[in-house]
């Protein structure tokens, strides 16, 4: 921003503060606002945390959705998708994966993954 737009909006900001000034002197217009606005806010909060708290515990149900008659979910693929999908992620899980997925399986259920630490640090000078 360049000077005369910073000149020009501070002069705008200098005429609304001194209008408003004139018609509130002692700010009770604004102080009642500004409180009303927080207030109005806090309890629209509440209503919300209170109804969202409320469907989560189950004390609310929220109406089922209708799914389409033959589809197992919204956007379901066909058997021929599926057939693809399936080679596909056949293709690229090769034995080389398999194998990294059951090692650090067998790893983490055997407690073998750390060694026993000694907790002790020490610093060797040359």
């Amino acid at each position: 921003m360049n000077s005369f737009m910073l000149l020009q909006f501070s002069e705008t900001v200098a005429a609304k503060s001194a209008d408003i000034a004139v018609k509130d002197p002692h700010g009770a217009i604004i102080t009642l606002v500004s409180v009303s606005v927080v207030f109005i806010a806090l309890v629209i909060l509440y209503y919300a945390y209170t109804l969202i708290g409320k469907v989560i515990s189950g004390q609310i149900k929220l109406p089922a959705r209708k799914q389409k008659s033959g589809t197992a979910g919204r956007n379901a693929p066909s058997p021929e998708e599926a057939a693809a999908i399936a080679l596909a992620l056949d293709q690229e899980m090769n034995g080389e994966t398999y194998a990294a997925i059951g090692l650090a399986l067998h790893q983490y259920l055997g407690s073998s993954i750390h060694d026993m630490e000694s907790y002790i640090i020490t610093i060797k000078r040359k």
